[in-house]
């Protein structure tokens, strides 16, 4: 392939002939390179090459002649044959690097190429056979690099490629061998046969390992098929063409042979699903592009319902559209998510409707223009005792009993939900549901369904509801305004002896309203210093002796006033705040012996009511006397006075720290005795000093049958060894009768009002 000044015609014709073959088997290459989807780097490559070296064939030594030797048009044709020669030397050599996954970088061979270029013209305008004769080289060398690459990429059929490499890099070199400007007739047939043969090699080269990576790619994609866990199959009018075996499991097909001849429509699909079914089938074949993601039933040939996820999709099956359905089972999870909602929506313990599913069902009722209904709610009437007394596994069992009878015996109409421990609600639909008269009746039929006991663990046991109503859109419009209604109406209802119930009216809203005011500035009432304490003195029985004082709490609101200690203890009971106004309390007794105890010497014992919620906090007795140590006050200067109910309802937290009180010192008194549950038993087992008779046994005195209660009280006191201690007396027949009877302290206001701190220090100095 030289650069020559003349040639006889023949050689001409030899050499034109060649350039168009070389030419056409890049173009086929390049053709190749097409259909395969432009995925072979290394065929383009080859491709352009033979374009290249056909185009430098026929445009140099073909051409040369037709120019003179001086004219600028022979130096520009010259170069660019040059350029062609070198780069399709290149592009040879690069494909060979792709092909066995290496890579020539344009960064160099650009540079490469010019400088071989120059180097070649420059040795041409120089002397024509120096120019031959690298130009030589260069080509030979690069075939043998081609060569080596492939030898040592080996298989059969590219060592044949690399021996063809080496043969062309012969054929380039014999050129100036033969003949000084490279113009050997041998030359140029032996190129002409060797090109062609190493072109073929190429193609075939290319086409085999395109062959063979098509059918590894197949093989890879088979066996991801038949490995994957996921469904799939091909479907062309409802006729399977291929299941791989998770599609085949999924439905409980034996084999694909049967399912092949099956009709998956009749068979997997049910009749109300056909049409979407057809519908979807229809647009996949008719749009190459479409993908469409879905969910639904199908049928597995066991008769179970399989919850699937499926992708449909076109593709190409046997010369034919078909549509591809990628399948997932997600009936486990679709199982999951309704057990989620329904746990969501559910009460486990009872199977009933819990609060959310009431907050939506309320939502859904109160919507626009609905009919009206009512909300009754009902809580079990004392059923913290019920867990007490008898343990929360029978409590549990209580509540589902209830569940159970009312869920069975209540009209159809009435929806029944479990919203907390011992609440239940009903909603009661249907005609004239909103109005008082057709609430009263389902209440009253309610109330029915629980005058027969419940036998529980081999127990009976009666229950009592205290129920409230709320009606819509009377009481109020939306979902949580009828639960605060009902809510108000119950706390009302437990005000009322026994079973009971009551409507929603306005005025429970300011009573609620009222308590929760309470309950948010107790805090910064305390932090403000808006509570005192007042002292009511105690006395001893006959010689009315001052025997020491009560403490009670007074709360003087700013901009309020004085509010009961009847509405904001159990306000902060509930709110838990009884314990940090219970320190408060303690703190301001405690100072104020401190002081009287600077003042006068020695005072009497000062008593504080503590709450069964500050014993629930084990420091509570150690902070106590740690409080008395720092101020250095006797620890008998001060007593702690606890309720009956309390101290029978909290005993296992009650008793250990009372014990600790009166290793102390600390004395006790079991306050409001008489109303609560106390056994002889559990008198023995509590560290008391003394039992204060509630106002509602001294209250009837001296009548008969009252004297004889306190008469008999006072003697079990007496024979326990404790102070007896008449509380709430308030006239002196009264306090005659106490003392007579057996009492041995008196308090009430006949005796001694409470009074301010000053006018408690007056007492103490007049009784001194």
């Amino acid at each position: 392939m030289q650069i020559r000044l003349a040639r006889p015609a023949p050689m001409t014709l030899l050499l034109l002939v060649n350039a168009v073959i070389l030419g056409l088997f890049g173009a086929a290459m390049l053709r190749l390179w097409a259909q395969e989807r432009r995925q072979h780097a290394y065929v383009w490559m080859w491709g352009w090459s033979w374009v290249l070296l056909g185009l430098g064939l026929g445009g140099g030594p073909v051409l040369q002649d037709a120019f003179d030797d001086s004219s600028p048009a022979r130096a520009a044709q010259a170069l660019l044959a040059s350029g062609a020669l070198m780069s399709s030397q290149l592009l040879q050599l690069a494909g060979a690097m792709n092909f066995c996954g290496r890579r020539l970088r344009l960064a160099q061979a650009v540079p490469l190429l010019l400088l071989l270029m120059c180097v070649l013209a420059v040795l041409g305008t120089w002397r024509m056979q120096s120019a031959v004769v690298f130009g030589a080289a260069v080509l030979g060398l690069g075939a043998l690099l081609s060569a080596s690459l492939l030898w040592r990429h080996s298989s059969g059929q590219q060592r044949w490629v690399s021996a063809c490499f080496v043969a062309s890099a012969l054929v380039h070199i014999s050129g100036p061998l033969l003949d000084p400007l490279g113009r050997s007739s041998v030359t140029y047939s032996l190129g002409a046969i060797v090109q062609t043969a190493l072109c073929l090699a190429l193609m075939l080269l290319s086409v085999g390992r395109a062959h063979r990576e098509a059918q590894l790619q197949a093989e890879r994609f088979s066996r991801l098929a038949e490995h994957s866990l996921q469904g799939l199959a091909v479907l062309r009018h409802h006729k399977l063409l291929y299941a791989n075996p998770a599609a085949l499991a999924m439905f409980g097909a034996t084999d694909l042979e049967s399912a092949l001849r099956a009709d998956l429509l009749e068979l997997l699909v049910a009749p109300q699903r056909r049409a979407e079914s057809l519908r979807r089938h229809a647009e996949v074949l008719r749009d190459p592009e479409a993908r469409i993601e879905w969910e639904d039933l199908r049928l597995a040939r066991d008769g179970r319902t399989l919850h699937l996820h499926g992708l449909s999709s076109q593709i190409e099956w046997d010369g034919a559209p078909a549509e591809l359905l990628a399948l997932v089972d997600v009936t486990e999870r679709h199982a999951a998510v309704e057990a989620l909602r329904r746990m969501a929506l559910h009460d486990e313990l009872t199977d009933l409707p819990n609060r959310n599913f009431t907050q939506e069902r309320l939502k859904h009722l109160t919507r626009l223009g609905a009919p009206p209904f009512a909300l009754v709610s009902a809580d079990i009437d004392r059923f913290q005792l019920v867990n007490e007394t008898l343990g929360h596994a029978v409590g549990d069992a209580l509540l589902q009993a209830v569940a159970a009878r009312l869920k069975t015996e209540l009209p159809v109409s009435a929806t029944l939900a479990r919203l907390g421990e011992d609440q239940f609600v009903m909603l009661v639909e249907g005609p004239g549901a909103g109005e008082r008269g057709h609430a009263r009746a389902f209440i009253e039929q309610l109330l029915a369904l629980l005058q027969r006991p419940f036998e529980v663990d081999g127990t009976e046991l009666f229950v009592h509801l205290s129920i409230g109503v709320a009606l819509f859109p009377r009481d109020a419009n939306d979902g949580p305004g009828l639960l605060r209604a009902a809510d108000s109406a119950v706390h009302r209802a437990k005000g009322l002896p026994g079973a009971a119930y009551a409507f929603f009216d306005a005025s429970m809203n300011a009573a609620a309203q009222s308590r929760l005011d309470a309950e948010q500035a107790l805090a910064r009432a305390m932090e403000a210093g808006e509570f005192e304490l007042l002292y009511q003195p105690k006395f001893a029985a006959g010689t009315r002796m001052l025997l020491g004082f009560e403490a009670l709490v007074r709360w003087q609101r700013s901009g309020v006033g004085a509010i009961s200690p009847a509405e904001f203890i159990p306000a902060a009971e509930r709110t838990g705040q009884i314990k940090a106004l219970g320190e408060l309390i303690l703190a301001l007794a405690t100072a104020q012996l401190r002081e009287w105890l600077d003042r006068f010497g020695v005072v009497p014992p000062v008593a504080v009511n503590v709450s069964p919620l500050q014993f629930d906090d084990r420091k509570f007795v150690p902070r106590l006397l740690q409080a008395l140590d720092e101020l250095r006050l006797p620890h008998g200067s001060l007593q702690i006075e606890i309720t009956e109910t309390a101290a029978i309802g909290h005993v296992e937290q009650v008793l250990p720290q009372l014990l600790q009180l009166r290793d102390a010192g600390v004395l006790c008194a079991l306050d409001d005795f008489g109303t609560g549950q106390s056994s002889l038993t559990m008198l023995r087992q509590l560290p008391i000093h003394a039992m204060k008779l509630d106002r509602s046994m001294i209250a009837p005195l001296p009548q008969a049958d009252a004297s004889a209660v306190v008469r008999a009280t006072c003697a079990l006191g007496h024979s326990l060894g404790l102070e007896v201690i008449a509380e709430g007396v308030e006239t002196e027949e009264q306090a005659q009768a106490a003392e007579a009877l057996g009492c041995t302290q008196l308090q009430g206001f006949h005796l001694g009002r409470p009074m301010s701190a000053a006018a408690a220090a007056e007492l103490l100095a007049a009784r001194r």
